[in-house]
C-alpha cells in the first residue's frame, strides 16, 4: 500500500501518492488512467444530508466510546464537532441537532 509522507493530515488528490492511498483505503481497484480520465473521485461522492449526517455521527461517537479515553459527553461533543465541521466544509448550515 503507497502511503503519502507529505499529507499525513488529509488526502490531497492532486498529489499521486494520496490517490493511491485512497483508492486503496476504499478498496477501488482502478487504474491510474480511468481514474484520471475520470477526475477528481470526490465528484462522486454522495450528498451530505441529515441521514447522512446522522450515521456519521453516530459512527464517530461509537468510535470515541470504544476509544475508552474520553467520557460519554465529550464522545458526543466531539461528534458534534466533527458533523459541523463537515457541513462547513460543504457551505451547509448545522441541524439543530448538532
Amino acid at each position: 500500500m503507497s502511503l503519502c509522507n507529505i499529507h499525513t493530515a488529509f488526502f490531497d488528490l492532486k498529489c499521486n501518492d494520496c490517490k493511491e492511498e485512497y483508492r486503496n483505503l476504499k478498496g477501488v481497484n482502478l487504474d491510474k488512467e480511468k481514474l484520471e480520465t475520470e477526475g477528481n473521485p470526490s465528484n462522486n461522492f454522495k450528498e451530505f444530508t441529515e441521514e447522512r449526517a446522522k450515521k456519521l455521527y453516530e459512527e464517530v461517537f461509537l468510535q470515541y466510546l470504544k476509544k475508552g479515553n474520553m467520557s460519554e459527553e465529550e464522545s458526543i461533543e466531539r461528534s458534534k464537532k466533527v458533523v459541523r465541521k463537515q457541513c462547513l466544509l460543504r457551505n451547509i448550515e448545522p441541524w439543530s441537532w448538532v
